[in-house]
């Protein structure tokens, strides 16, 4: 399968482009500079395209699949208050329904711990309604902190976790994102992923 990844270039990017390699997929994503390019193809990439304006129509052609990750920088990860551009999210996910892109999977800049009163700020929720309103088959994807620590393999999923925020490495959080693409238990779902003691695939498939 060939999946876009937007946000390859970030924290959690590296590590999904990685494991996307790892279980057979081709992973198409861009990069600012040729340097950055090559470190992705050195990560797994199988396409890496220059964009310094964030343009991704070329990594998205012919996709089968879209993991796009707004919030994934260390900045969002810092900030409950990180703003979303939600007109370019939106704009980019009328792309990929355009395309005919079958599949999104979402890393939603909400967090796990974030009152009601912030998820609107800067419109970070918006993007969430319109996955739901689209009709694609779409994951939705809250997570808590996400930090530089080695991954587990483990984590705690549900449909709410009522506030809990234990910091998540980078790396589970996009061994979520890589294994909730191909499984159907969360297709058409938003939930939220903190760290535990569940294995990973056993946690999304109990949702």
């Amino acid at each position: 399968m060939k999946v876009c990844v937007f946000g390859g270039g970030e924290a959690v990017g590296e590590h999904v482009v990685k494991f996307l390699d790892a279980a057979g997929h081709d992973a198409a994503t861009m990069a600012e500079t040729e340097n950055r390019a090559e470190e992705l193809k050195m990560h797994g990439a199988a396409e890496v395209f220059i964009s310094e304006s964030g343009d991704f129509s070329k990594a998205l052609a012919g996709a089968d699949a879209l993991i796009y990750m707004p919030g994934a920088g260390s900045g969002a990860a810092e900030s409950q208050d990180a703003l979303v551009d939600h007109d370019a999210v939106s704009a980019a996910l009328e792309a990929a329904q355009r395309e005919q892109v079958g599949r999104i999977v979402y890393l939603s800049a909400v967090r796990t711990d974030e009152p009601e009163e912030t998820k609107e700020t800067g419109g970070k929720h918006k993007p969430e309604a319109w996955m739901e309103e689209s009709g694609l088959t779409y994951t939705v994807i809250r997570v808590s902190k996400a930090v530089s620590k080695p991954g587990k393999g483990t984590v705690k999923a549900a449909e709410s976790l009522d506030g809990e925020d234990a910091e998540m490495p980078y790396e589970d959080v996009a061994v979520v994102l890589v294994e909730a693409l191909d499984n159907e238990n969360t297709f058409r779902k938003t939930f939220e992923v903190t760290a535990g003691e569940t294995v990973i695939k056993e946690a999304l498939d109990a949702l």
